[in-house]
């Protein structure tokens, strides 16, 4: 078999936790790279890692006796490593574990089978989800001895720190035992950053409880079963039970049929060659259980011939190249147990391209394309290309209507011209246009139009362009009508089996899995049965927000159409669902019975407390307010620390300034000034802000010159919130004015300031006030003093300091007496 060898090109690939430079071939994107990069447990060189992998199948091929020669040997080694890096054939290797069990549905032990696979499915995604729990308090704990201050066995001292005891606490809730919490803290007293134990491999249910159907009664918890674990196969008759139970988990193998098309001509030959090799293949790498060899991308191959999947002629076009298939596999001689099988393995489909042996119907014309700088853009799949050439349809034609013109030039509703009569330059709208092939709708590409554009000219605010659903074309004024109109348009999106330039007859050719429904397929499973070693079982993929009914009517249909047996599965739910729990206001507390009013007493007064939740709204600051600056010098770094206020004399604002540092650095700090402030002006309290950067630990830190209240800070941030949690929420317990008198917990002891009086214009800005404020105001401390409602105002100095003395008004500022109220002598 002579294998074109394919382009090897060296490509840089960013992988879960590195970016290492690889070989592969040239055609592969980078999802396909990493597929096989991952099964051979390679980093870099994958041609090399393949010709390895086919020499280990030929040393377990000359164990087992299948090569006549050295030359044999080589031959094989050759062909299939080429074939491999050809995206011709890809192949498995058998999985541990012992061969499913089979139970009749009118065994006793047979409800008891399936109660415990439900109980082991709910069991480990429990215990994933406390382990996922367990880590991140176990990390909280490490925290609370990193983050601390002070004497390194007082912040390791549950006793002395606080914090630590409640992290250990909060651990232990979740189950953590207390040795587990010891080892962390020994850890973070280590130095140690991370807990870092890897979630437990609690494994996957790959064994399927295999149960024959036997009456209805069973049907409930059967699909049931199928629905919630995927792990359970429903097979009609007891024979078909075993085959299936013993061929799971045995190798699997499948041949991509549409690497063998060129142009419009299938090449017979080179695929009997590719089944036979990899019949030996697969013959080498088995064990005690069946092997199976499938067909990938059947119904690919069947819409690039111009062959509607649904039809007589689709039909037959698949049988047949099933019965080439067994004969082939038949004639290599590699005394395979087991044979020509369906079946859906999704890494064996990654690794050839997306094509499953599942022998089920197409999936769609469109798919995706990586540009050389690795961007994904929608484009035809090659079947579709070539069943649009087998049919004499324009090409052009169907790519407009799938994927959209790429433009907006004449986009009705949203053209050129009306853009600009909202605002929109030709710049703007080329930078829409630039991101239409890489977007799924037309909010996508108005997303990248420059935010100074968004808020300048159509007046949107940060909230707008934070929020993932928001859409520009709707805050420019267009309507839904004319924005379905447009992405039309630009995007396309319809479907080909409903395409108003193709006849009936060209639309059944494109129908999809979704036009069909599951009847046509399981109609082509009893065709093929025949020409399987392996009893047809068809493999059926549910969405993942359906209901176990769902799962039952397919299993009652499968049953019908006579298949062998049917394994149902349900769609993992989408990454980050998150509930939309809606508010519950708590149940007022129950009356006891000494306080139920009696039958003849008065009906009192009911007083019904509303909440309101208040909408999201930005709190402007006055155009003229007042605040402070605060100059400090942390490590030896200069820093000013600008603060706003609101008239009520909330925090509003902050602004950083540091000196002499990098630009990028000061840049940093000014925009993390700019989102503190704007979290403030959206309500987010103060304390949050001061709670979570409090303790942090970074460079510059140490001593702190410049500040009367905090002389000693972790890092920039821990200096900055420390200053405003001591002056805007009296939180003196996060001053630390001697820093040789810090905690463990890091907090300082204050010292009471001096009694002494201060001139007010040590506190308000005569700017600010334009002069309104009088020069002989000073600030007198409050400690010791009577009631403010007993003093008035001193008609010498002006201040409120008049007391009551006996019979007499006498001003503690200036010692002037007043007369007492009525006495007109003075």
């Amino acid at each position: 078999m002579g294998v074109e060898a394919a382009r090897i090109e060296r490509r840089t690939l960013e992988r879960a936790s590195s970016v290492a430079e690889v070989l592969a071939p040239t055609s592969w994107p980078d999802a396909r790279v990493e597929a096989w990069l991952d099964w051979l447990g390679e980093d870099a060189d994958l041609p090399a890692a393949v010709f390895r992998f086919a020499e280990t199948l030929v040393q377990k091929g000359d164990e087992k006796g299948l090569f006549e020669s050295a030359r044999a040997r080589g031959a094989f080694r050759r062909d299939l490593g080429a074939a491999m890096l050809a995206g011709q054939v890809a192949l498995s290797l058998p999985r541990s574990g012992a061969a499913a069990p089979v139970f009749r549905a009118e065994e006793a032990d047979c409800a008891a089978a399936i109660a415990a696979l439900r109980a082991q499915h709910r069991g480990r995604a429990m215990a994933r989800a406390a382990a996922r729990e367990m880590g991140a308090r176990l990390q909280a704990v490490m925290d609370s001895v990193l983050r601390c201050e002070g004497d390194p066995a007082a912040c390791a001292d549950l006793r002395a720190n606080a914090n630590l005891a409640r992290s250990a606490e909060a651990a232990r809730m979740v189950g953590a035992t207390d040795a587990m919490i010891l080892e962390a803290i020994g850890l973070a007293k280590a130095g140690e950053l991370e807990w870092g134990a890897a979630e437990p491999d609690f494994g996957d249910i790959e064994g399927l409880e295999l149960v024959v159907v036997g009456h209805r009664a069973a049907e409930s918890a059967l699909a049931g079963a199928a629905w919630e674990t995927g792990a359970l196969a429903a097979a009609f008759t007891p024979s078909a039970g075993s085959s299936v139970a013993a061929a799971w988990g045995g190798a699997r193998g499948a041949v991509n049929l549409m690497a063998f098309r060129a142009g419009e001509a299938f090449d017979q030959s080179a695929f009997a060659a590719a089944v036979a090799l990899l019949s030996t293949a697969l013959a080498a790498a088995a064990d005690e259980r069946r092997a199976s060899l499938g067909l990938a991308g059947v119904a690919d191959w069947l819409v690039a011939q111009g062959l509607a999947y649904d039809s007589e002629a689709g039909r037959a076009a698949i049988v047949d190249i099933y019965r080439h298939a067994a004969s082939a596999c038949v004639a290599s001689g590699a005394r395979l147990n087991g044979g020509l099988a369906v079946f859906d393995d999704p890494d064996l489909a990654l690794r050839l391209g997306g094509a499953s042996a599942s022998a089920a119907p197409w999936l769609g014309p469109v798919t995706v394309a990586e540009t050389q700088d690795g961007v994904l853009t929608r484009v035809l799949s090659e079947a579709a290309l070539s069943g649009l050439s087998a049919l004499g349809i324009d090409p052009a034609q169907t790519r407009a209507h799938l994927l959209g013109g790429g433009d907006l030039f004449e986009a009705p509703g949203i053209d050129h011209a009306a853009l600009n009569a909202r605002g929109f330059t030709e710049h703007e709208i080329a930078q829409a246009e630039a991101a239409l092939p890489f977007a799924q709708r037309l909010s996508a590409a108005f997303a990248a139009i420059d935010p100074g554009f968004l808020c300048d000219v159509l007046g949107a605010s940060e909230a707008d362009l934070a929020d993932p659903a928001f859409d520009v074309l709707k805050l420019a004024g267009f309507t839904d009508e004319e924005i379905a109109s447009a992405e039309a348009y630009a995007l396309g999106g319809g479907s080909l089996s409903e395409a108003p330039f193709l006849t009936p007859v060209q639309q059944a050719v494109f129908q999809t899995a979704d036009d069909l429904g599951p009847q046509p397929y399981f109609a082509t499973l009893s065709a093929i049965a025949h020409t399987l070693a392996v009893p047809a079982m068809a493999d059926l993929e549910l969405e993942w927000d359906t209901v176990p009914a769902d799962a039952a009517g397919l299993i009652a249909l499968a049953a019908q159409a006579g298949l062998s047996a049917i394994r149902v599965r349900r769609a993992s739910a989408p990454e980050g669902l998150i509930l939309d729990l809606p508010r519950t206001a708590e149940p007022p507390p129950k009356a006891s019975r000494e306080a139920e009013p009696q039958a003849h007493a008065p009906q009192s007064e009911r007083i019904v407390e509303r909440i309101v939740e208040r909408d999201r709204t930005r709190r402007k600051l006055p155009d003229r307010r007042k605040g402070y600056i605060q100059k400090a010098s942390v490590g030896g770094h200069k820093v000013y620390l600008h603060t706003g206020e609101y008239e009520d004399g909330e925090l509003g604002e902050i602004f950083i300034d540091m000196h002499k540092e990098g630009a990028a650095f000061r840049s940093l700090m000014n925009n993390f000034a700019i989102a503190i402030s704007i979290g403030l002006q959206y309500g987010v309290p103060l304390e949050e802000f001061v709670d979570a950067f409090v303790f942090t630990r970074f460079e510059p830190a140490g001593a702190v010159t410049g500040n009367d209240s905090v002389r000693s800070a972790t890092s920039i941030l821990d200096y900055l919130f420390r200053e405003l949690g001591v002056s805007y929420l009296g939180r003196q317990d996060l001053a630390n004015g001697d820093p040789d008198e810090l905690d463990a917990d890091g907090f300082g002891h204050t010292h009471p300031d001096d009694d002494a009086p201060q001139p007010v214009s040590h506190f308000i800005s005569r700017g600010f006030a334009r002069g309104a404020a009088p020069d002989n105001l000073v600030f007198l401390p409050s400690a010791g003093r009577g009631p403010a409602a007993e003093a008035d105002v001193c008609a010498a100095c002006g201040d409120i300091a008049v007391v009551r003395k006996g019979a007499s008004l006498i001003c503690e500022t200036c010692g002037t007496r007043a007369a007492p109220p009525g006495d007109m002598t003075g």
